[in-house]
């Protein structure tokens, strides 16, 4: 009789770095690691511009969209670090989330459920400073060409 074995868990651990214009388009650059090597991908995203956040409708817009790419590649295990300490405290209940934000949270936090583990984590400067770079730049440089 064979033995059963339990599932195999693909496991992440993610920086990630995001922006968006004034009109809530967006994009991500997640680095992923995981035990066998290291990829840097670049995931677009859209936020409902909400004012008076300080654009933490854009961080989980972005937190969903590099989690709903991880969990289509399989992933089932992940850490997130970001650079928004609001957003990682929101997403881990360690504050009341603001009512402009509940759906915002409620879809995040649904994709987040979806793994066996998930973490999303205040992110060391280091970590995710090239990336959010990388993504600001990208919005900066297709302003002009939206105006």
């Amino acid at each position: 009789m064979p033995t059963p074995t339990a599932p195999r868990h693909r496991s992440a651990d993610v920086a990630a770095g995001y922006a968006a214009d004034r009109t809530g388009n967006g994009i991500a650059y997640a680095a992923i690691a995981t035990g066998t090597g290291r990829a840097v991908v670049k995931i677009p995203f859209r936020a409902v511009p909400l004012p008076g956040l300080d654009g933490r409708e854009v961080g989980y817009a972005a937190v969903e969209a590099v989690a709903a790419y991880l969990r289509g590649r399989g992933f089932t295990r992940v850490r997130i670090r970001i650079a928004d300490e609001l957003v990682a405290d929101d997403l881990n209940a360690r504050r009341p989330v603001p009512p402009a934000l509940a759906m915002a949270y409620v879809k995040t936090r649904c994709v987040l459920h979806g793994f066996a583990v998930a973490r999303v984590e205040r992110g060391e400067p280091i970590e995710t400073h090239d990336l959010e770079t990388r993504a600001l730049a990208e919005i900066a440089l297709r302003a002009p060409a939206a105006a």
